[in-house]
């Protein structure tokens, strides 16, 4: 298996043919040029190299706002050059002129690979997942020729977001790891995705290999192997992308034939799964500036639970004002940990404001208790009063540092995961 130490410096010719195009995103455009008559041949070439350049800046636009296209212009114009490596198509389909032959008019179409340019503009520290990445999890399956063979594949995927910052989750711990038939199936991702929750994983990337190892007539073995790969995110057993690659290995034995398809398929393999990763995270992702936003540390307590499901309602509410939440121990109640844009009064006006919903059940959680960057709460029945006294004269405003003295400049484009798609945190 040396061989897969020289991934890096394979090429994406290397795979024998039959690969799932790259996803793209199919637009239709009409620009207009200037256009001189006397040099008509050098005139259209100009204008045909001007329109896959604004095709490109137009469908970044419609994924960015003009505001962040135009304070990262240059940067994104390095990490996306030259354009045409992110259009897998692109086909003038009407030309015309004015009447006075002073202006050429063309009419365009194209697909971006979407999974490309996001990958670019990771690669080049344009685009970022934020200060608490998105966790991901690489399961194969137990298809493996050699167990060895898939530790170093993930250890290759693992690479290319550790550059990109993201959060890698280990999956020896892992013992069911199904087939992809079984995957196919409603039973087998909610297995898949059971199994990544376990481990807080946000999104799981899933590798199948179907092989025909055979002796070859001349000697030694031949592989033919199909590997299929799945990007997945577990909170809601959804598949956000898939592809298969097609390879061939030839070598003395069937486990070294192997070894070289898989060779030949990862260079590949990886820019299709991770490109999509991505994408996935992009498109699950509220988009910012990097610009420090003020956040509040709240340690939140929660009395009186009846079920579980209760302080899940609790979290997921949280979580959809963009709060960030993570589970302490200890004490009585539950204890977790609420980093949000929202003080303390903020807080307090929320939780006594809220109906939450539990088990088909309403309640409500008024709060009880306050300190400097302390909450209580207490859970109690829909038209119940607490055990404990309500805090009935609310928390004062605190004042905000002021902001003014940053730089209106951002560094890079931030995404950063929406709470709510995030592994959930699970409460005994």
């Amino acid at each position: 298996m040396k061989s897969l130490f020289r991934l890096a410096a394979a090429t994406c010719g290397l795979c024998l043919a039959l690969t799932l195009g790259a996803p793209g995103e199919t637009l239709k455009k009409r620009y207009t040029f200037d256009y001189n008559a006397a040099t008509r041949s050098a005139s259209e070439a100009r204008a045909k190299s001007k329109a896959r350049k604004q095709f490109l800046a137009d469908f970044l636009e419609s994924k960015f706002s003009r505001a962040i296209i135009e304070s990262l212009a240059e940067e994104i114009d390095i990490a996306l050059d030259p354009p045409d490596e992110f259009l897998t198509e692109f086909k003038i389909t009407n030309t015309r002129y004015n009447d006075d032959e002073t202006k050429i008019i063309l009419t365009v179409e194209g697909d971006v690979n979407l999974p490309s340019m996001v990958s670019a503009l990771v690669q080049n520290k344009v685009l970022s997942f934020g200060e608490r990445p998105p966790r991901v999890m690489f399961i194969p399956s137990n298809r493996f020729d050699d167990p060895k063979a898939a530790k170093t594949l993930r250890a290759l995927v693992y690479e290319q977001m550790r550059q990109a910052g993201l959060q890698s989750v280990a999956f020896e711990g892992v013992t069911e790891i199904t087939s992809v038939q079984i995957k196919q199936s409603p039973n087998g991702l909610r297995m898949l995705a059971k199994q990544a929750l376990q481990y807080g994983a946000d999104y799981l990337i899933y590798i199948d290999p179907e092989t025909d190892n055979r002796p070859a007539s001349i000697g030694g073995h031949i592989c033919d192997a199909n590997f299929i790969y799945t990007v997945m995110r577990p909170n809601d057993n959804r598949i956000l992308g898939e592809g298969v690659i097609t390879t061939r290995g030839s070598a003395n034995s069937g486990m070294v034939a192997f070894g070289k398809a898989m060779d030949e398929a990862a260079p590949l393999l990886i820019t299709r799964a991770v490109g999509q990763l991505y994408q996935s995270i992009f498109a699950d992702s509220d988009v910012i500036y990097d610009q420090k936003q003020l956040k509040n540390n709240i340690a939140l307590t929660v009395y009186f639970k009846t079920s579980p499901q209760q302080t899940q309602a609790i979290i997921k509410a949280l979580q959809a004002q963009n709060a960030y939440v993570t589970l302490g121990v200890g004490a009585v109640g539950d204890r977790m940990t609420v980093e949000t844009a929202m003080d303390t009064l903020d807080l307090y006006n929320f939780f006594n404001d809220q109906t939450f919903e539990a088990g088909g059940a309403k309640f409500k959680a008024p709060v009880v208790g306050y300190g400097e960057n302390t909450l209580e709460v207490e859970i109690v029945p829909l038209n119940g009063q607490p055990k404990k006294a309500r805090a009935t004269t609310p928390p004062a405003r605190r004042t905000r540092p002021s902001n003014a003295g940053a730089s209106g400049k951002p560094k890079a484009i931030v995404c950063n995961l929406k709470p709510s798609l995030r592994a959930p945190a699970f409460v005994q």
